[in-house]
This record gives structure tokens, sequence and C-alpha cells, in this order.
């Protein structure tokens, strides 16, 4: 399902037409191809089944919107115009038909989580920040911050070897905001809103020139 209200938003935010889709039901086995049949038959824990065909079903939709058929064995991710994210029991895919672009989606549904976790993926500055927070908001805003590192990093397309600490988010409190990779000088513009109970960002990678 086409999520319009959210693709106008994105769109204005950064500037980059956008499209995104969302999925809350698993598709049925007989619409995959021969190619995405023999991946989908290398799986072997049934939950893992399920949020691939969930996934599928979202990239396909998104992939034929985007007048690129609908052969998910066909994108390697990172892509430069196609994320996907899985949540709970939904996943969400997000595309753009702007060429010369890094393209990353994450979404991460609100639970409860040990907050001393952010160490592993937040520096100094976005820390204190953190910190700073009222306790009882801490755990939804460190999830938001995952979710902005986690789409810049899918958005990076040499993300290889990279890890979230490495992308510094330069206003930790804003809606929109940059994101630079440490040592690399990428330009990664991100957008967050909340979405289902959780947090949704997208980034862009656009390359220097």
């Amino acid at each position: 399902m086409r999520l319009h209200a959210l693709e106008k938003w994105v769109t204005e935010c950064l500037d980059t037409p956008m499209m995104v889709v969302r999925s809350d039901a698993t598709m049925e086995k007989t619409r995959l191809n021969q190619a995405e049949s023999k991946r989908f038959n290398k799986l072997r824990h049934e939950r893992r089944r399920r949020d691939w065909l969930l996934g599928r079903n979202a990239l396909k939709q998104l992939l034929t919107a985007l007048d690129r058929g609908d052969d998910t064995t066909a994108i390697t991710f990172p892509d430069r115009q196609v994320s996907l994210t899985h949540g709970g029991d939904t996943a969400f895919a997000a595309g753009t038909t702007t060429a010369s672009l890094g393209i990353g989606i994450d979404y991460e549904p609100l639970r409860e989580i040990d907050t001393r976790i952010a160490r592993w993926f937040l520096n100094e500055a976005e820390t204190n920040w953190l910190n700073e927070q009222l306790e009882c908001n801490r755990v939804a805003q460190l999830v938001r911050l995952w979710t902005v590192k986690e789409a810049a990093f899918k958005s990076y397309p040499d993300n290889t070897g990279m890890t979230l600490k490495e992308f510094s988010i330069i206003d930790a409190a804003g809606a929109v905001t940059s994101v630079v990779a440490t040592g690399h000088g990428a330009c990664i513009q991100a957008a967050c809103c909340a979405c289902q109970a959780g947090y949704m960002s997208i980034a862009i990678f656009r390359e220097s020139p």
C-alpha cells in the first residue's frame, strides 16, 4: 500500500521525489518467480521465511510503482534507488526515481530496551543530548536516533565494514537533519517521523560535486 501523505512529507523534507510502500501481509508463494523461489527455499526458519515474504511483498509493489518490473532478485542492497526495512509484522520499502543517489529506510517499533546500548552506536555529543532528555522519553529517543543512523548507513553505497557510530547526526533533536560519515565526506540528509507506534527514518545520500 502506498503511503501518499508520508511520501509528500519526505519529498518536501529531502527535496527528492519519494515513494513509500507498506506491507502488513505476507505474499503468496505463487507470486514468486523461479529465482525468488530458489532463494525462499534456502531459508530454514519459519520466522525468517515470513519476514522475507513480507519484505518481497513491499518490494514488488515498490518496483512496479518505479517501473522497474517486480523481480526482487535484481536488487542488491545497498541500492541507489530502493531500500527495505522490517519491524514487527510490517515491512516498508522506499524508492526514488532520482539518479546518482543512495537511499535508506529504517523502521523500529517502540519496545523496552536497555538504554546502555547507546554506547555502541551513539557518539559523545549524541549521548550527551540523550542524557539531557527526560528519563521517561529516553527509550523513545534512543529508538528514533537508531532509525536515523540505520537509514543513513543503508543510504551510503560504500558502507562495507562501517559501523553506525561512524555516522554522526548533526541535529539530534531535528525531524530533518544532516548526517556525516566520519572520514568519508558523505553528504546525507535524513527525515524521521513517528510511525505505527515507532519511528521511521528515510535518508538520501548525495555525492559530493
